[in-house]
């Protein structure tokens, strides 16, 4: 089988580098914007065709699949519409990646890490910036307001990526236990803070927190990485987030509020967000057990209230 990728902008080119590195074959990219440059990676160049050139030279093959690489749904459903109509075959990328399997869920859960294993050096450029870092930390944002609610006596951050954040509260706990499913992002932060006898390290699975015990942390929070979790995986860190937090214990969760498409992924939904919504969260983590004290809608990445902030507790 061989592929073109539909959209030779950054996702485009991080897709690609995941297929190559999986030992599929690409053809080159679809990109009517960009036809006739080319796409360089370590495997070589890749053409950039128009439409009316794949129409032409690769319609008929049926050896050929296209992966859609666009990172607004809205734009991605047009391009599937039109490429199914054309009487091409248009395929998930996680399907190609992990095979022909059932559990979408844990084909997205690969294709999350997988991804932020090749793309976090560049986000991290920014991220870590006084801009990205002001999103969070300023004093007139509402994740810092609501953040000053938590215990931090014993706090919990899931998905912490490299510890951007540990500097803005560290002076503030007296035990951080840092979590990731990327062993590398866990050993970055162990050089990062190396020595520092208050902070524990923990590479999860990305779906629970059973190395840790019941009933013994004040706090759990997790900024800018739940926005792209599977739902189901959600619910059973809600669930495991119920089991942690001693009775009184908040957690202040990030996620999406995008149910623009009930059949998106992260590699399909509008800025990589998941299909969850306030509502839905809520729900969840009441069904978890755990009782909800606030919510605020908050726009990213040009997409109006595209995410959200939950503050959750456990009742007393």
């Amino acid at each position: 089988m061989k592929y073109i990728l539909y959209g030779a902008g950054n996702k485009g080119k991080t897709d690609l580098n995941m297929l190559l590195e999986h030992n599929l074959e690409i053809i080159g990219f679809c990109d009517s914007n960009k036809a006739g440059s080319v796409v360089t990676s370590d495997a070589g160049e890749f053409s950039v065709y128009s439409v009316e050139e794949i129409r032409k030279e690769f319609k008929e093959d049926r050896d050929v699949k296209i992966i859609i690489s666009i990172a607004n749904r809205e734009e991605y459903v047009k391009v599937e519409k039109m490429l199914r109509e054309e009487g091409f075959t248009v395929t998930e990328i996680e399907r190609e990646l992990y095979g022909d399997m059932n559990d979408k869920r844990i084909n997205s859960r690969k294709y999350i890490a997988e991804y932020h294993i090749k793309e976090m050096d560049s986000y991290f450029k920014y991220a870590e910036t006084e801009e990205g870092m002001h999103k969070f930390w300023g004093k007139d944002s509402v994740f810092y307001k609501m953040f000053v609610q938590l215990n931090l006596e014993n706090v919990v951050e899931l998905a912490c990526g490299r510890g951007r954040h540990v500097p803005e509260y560290i002076n503030e706990a007296k035990e951080i236990v840092l979590v990731d499913i990327l062993e590398k992002n866990i050993s970055i932060c162990k050089d990062k803070f190396k020595g520092d006898p208050r902070i524990c390290y923990y590479v999860n699975n990305g779906y629970d927190l059973n190395r840790l015990e019941s009933d013994s942390y004040t706090a759990v929070f997790s900024y800018d990485a739940m926005v792209h979790f599977e739902m189901l995986d959600i619910f059973s860190y809600l669930k495991e987030i119920e089991r942690i937090l001693r009775p009184g214990g908040k957690a202040l969760i990030h996620h999406s509020n995008n149910t623009e498409d009930y059949r998106i992924t992260f590699s399909t939904g509008t800025n990589g967000r998941n299909y969850m919504s306030a509502d839905l969260f809520a729900h969840l983590g009441n069904r978890a057990g755990l009782e909800i004290l606030d919510q605020q809608l908050i726009d990213w990445g040009g997409t109006k209230e595209s995410d959200c902030l939950t503050l959750l507790e456990k009742p007393l």
